[in-house]
């Protein structure tokens, strides 16, 4: 037993000193700043995330994003507790945003200062939006809200084109490349992060002209974003699609897959082995005899 619990504690001081954070470059293209970002996220104050406001502006740092927008659920303040935060500590940009998850419309607020009422109607949702100086983006538009959407394509400024179910549900690419094409809207890509999976798996690359949130918010509203999709599959502008992959920095932060070091395989075994040692003792353990049996 006592041999198992060392394992699985050299397990966790391997993989901690193995857990590095994606690296986070500064990257300027076509006179633009490019900025790694993610526009869905969900904390655990009056969401349903698993981490603090505070701890997915870490994450962020962690997983080399250069912004993120906190979008709880039909409210704003972890937004701004996030947002207040990452500016004491020098960590990524953080817009304030919402997520209305209504039927059959779920609809991103990115860039506003109060909740917008969802009771609304999806046209009234978007005016009031953009009304604060934010912007509405398509949250993972699958087939149930296309009618939803349908009154409003022309007043998105984003859609998401990539997001994490498109890793686990092989029609999903193409359902959300087809809703794309029936908008103008900026290409988006964001990982609705609940706590499962990696913040950041899904983002957008902005180009825009500081780091600033009103930058970020005119870039997109100009459409000056590039998403790599499943397959490495790019969307957004052409041009600055072009200028992405001839410098070849963009597929490669956006890959989903996250490179392994022997740390970490160390960690993986150690913990095994230590975990099988626990279960093997607890067998003989279990056959003793009780109290009552004696």
């Amino acid at each position: 037993m006592r041999a198992g619990i060392w394992l699985l504690v050299a397990a966790i001081t391997v993989g901690t000193l193995s857990d590095r954070p994606r690296p986070r470059q500064e990257i300027s293209l076509g006179g633009y700043r490019v900025l790694a970002a993610d526009f869905h996220t969900h904390s655990s104050t009056w969401s349903d995330g698993a981490l603090t406001p505070w701890g997915l502006v870490l994450e962020a740092r962690h997983q080399g994003l250069d912004a993120i927008a906190i979008t709880g659920h039909r409210q704003t303040l972890d937004a701004k507790w996030g947002r207040w935060f990452s500016e004491r500590i020098g960590g990524p940009t953080v817009l304030v945003g919402e997520e209305i998850p209504e039927i059959p419309h779920h609809v991103v607020a990115v860039g506003i200062d109060e909740t917008v009422d969802s009771a609304l109607d999806v046209a009234a949702q978007i005016a009031e939006i953009h009304r604060q100086g934010g912007i509405a983006i398509a949250a993972h538009p699958g087939p149930m809200f296309w009618n939803g959407f349908m009154p409003v394509m022309d007043q998105l400024d984003g859609t998401e084109v990539c997001h994490p179910a498109i890793y686990e549900i092989a029609e999903a690419q193409g359902v959300f490349e087809q809703f794309a094409q029936r908008t103008s809207a900026a290409a988006i890509g964001s990982s609705d992060f609940h706590g499962l999976g990696r913040l950041g798996l899904c983002r957008t690359f902005v180009f825009a002209r500081d780091t600033s949130a009103p930058a970020i918010l005119d870039a997109i509203r100009a459409r000056r974003t590039v998403v790599f999709g499943r397959g490495g599959k790019a969307y957004g502008d052409p041009e600055l699609i072009r200028l992405a992959a001839a410098d070849g920095r963009l597929p490669a932060g956006a890959r989903p897959d996250y490179p392994t070091s022997w740390l970490d395989r160390v960690s993986q075994l150690l913990g095994l082995v230590g975990l099988v040692c626990i279960l093997k003792l607890q067998r003989p353990l279990n056959a003793l005899p009780g109290p009552a049996d004696k």
